[in-house]
Formats: structure tokens, sequence, C-alpha cells
């Protein structure tokens, strides 16, 4: 009689440890941040528990990324609102770092100071203004990706972030024509899955356009959103 009851003690506990084992788990891969999680499962298994926290979720060795991404530049030309639209290639040597190449289409158009100069010029009261229009740029960079952790999304799902910096070098295309560009800036990707990323990127880029037959030289901040798929 008392080994049956044994029996059925055990039958009745395993579920319950195995249930238990289940949510330690599913803690610890989520984000790994109680510490009574992280003392019990240290003793259960120190290794696994080094994998989880010190690997990414997210393999980036030798993977291509496919992106499209909007921003907007401001500090450039006073009388022009510039915004852009692209498209980006980035080749994830590692998880550390990553060779890109950039697309940047750009639309302008008045800024409220430009309505009120062109409005005061059409009336008579003042010279025209020139300007000098980007068209569209392409740029190649480098990428370092020195931090990384994971996001918990209301406890609906976890995902990975990147905080990485990037710089680069091109050509913009003006209105009267090719100029040099150089950017430098950093940014969050935020790995969803295997296979999708979005970007929140912040950078300087500088460049020289011509406005009344003179260099002037240009320094802008774009800030821009994306979103990518992992090959």
């Amino acid at each position: 009689m008392t080994t049956l009851r044994i029996l059925i003690g055990l039958c009745l506990l395993v579920p319950a440890l195995y249930s238990q084992a289940g949510d330690l788990q599913k803690d610890l891969e989520s984000l790994g941040g109680n510490k009574d999680i992280l003392r019990r499962a240290r003793a259960l298994d120190p290794k696994n528990r080094l994998r989880v926290v010190q690997n990414r979720l997210v393999d980036r060795n030798l993977r291509l990324e496919v992106a499209a991404h909007y921003g907007s530049m401001a500090g450039g030309d006073p009388y022009l609102n510039t915004d852009n639209i692209g498209a980006q290639l980035e080749f994830h040597i590692n998880p550390r770092w990553s060779l890109g190449a950039r697309y940047y289409s750009y639309s302008n158009s008045l800024s409220t100071e430009g309505e009120r100069r062109a409005e005061s010029a059409r009336a008579g009261k003042e010279p025209f203004f020139d300007s000098d229009s980007a068209i569209r740029a392409y740029m190649g960079v480098v990428t370092w990706y020195p931090i990384y952790g994971k996001l918990n999304f209301f406890d609906w799902a976890v995902a990975q972030f990147d905080i990485y910096a990037l710089a680069g070098a091109g050509q913009v295309e003006l209105e009267s024509g090719p100029s040099d560009t150089y950017t430098f800036g950093a940014g969050i990707g935020i790995w969803l899955s295997q296979h999708i990323s979005t970007r929140f990127e912040v950078r300087y880029q500088g460049y020289e356009d011509r406005v009344y037959d003179d260099q002037r030289k240009l320094d802008l901040t774009v800030v821009s959103a994306g979103i990518g798929f992992l090959l």
C-alpha cells in the first residue's frame, strides 16, 4: 500500500516538475532578468545559461539583408524641406560587422521661409533666391554592432536588438551636378525574427552644393526608419 502511494505521488510530481522546468527555460530565453531564475538555471545547466546570455538569437553570419527606408532631413537649405526614400543592401560578415550599399531618392518642397521669399520675389520686393536641390545619392557604408540585447514587447513577443554605429561615403546628384558626400551616425536594429528586421537611425550627412555660382557646404541631420528582410 505504501509503495502504491509513493508511485502515485511520483506520477503527480513529475508533470509539475516538468512544467516548472519548461516555465524556467521560457523565462530564461525571454529576458533572463530574474535573479532567482538565473540562480536556479545556473545550478541546473551552467553551459546552457551561458549560451542563452552570450549568443545572439538571430544568426547574422554571412547573411544578406535587403531593406527599404524613409527619412527626413534637417539643417540643409533653409528654403527647402527635403525627404528621402531609399533601398539598402547589407552584407553581414558576422554579428558585429557589415558592409552596405545605399540608394536614396530625394523629394523637395519649399519650406515656410522659402514660400515667404518666393511670394516676396513675385511681388517684386526682393530677388528670387537660388537653390540646388538634391535628386538622388549613392553611398557605401561600414556598420559596427557593439551592443546587443533583448526586448520584451508587453509579454507578447521577445526580439533581439543591436545598437550600431556607421560611417560611409558616396556621391549625391544635385541640380547643378554631382557632389561628394559622406556620413556617420548611429541607430538601433531590431530583429523580429530570423528573416524580418527594422531599423531606426540618426546620422550626419555633409556635401557641397552650388548657389549663386558659389560652393556652399551643407551639414544635414537625417532621421530614418526602415524595414528589411534577411536572406
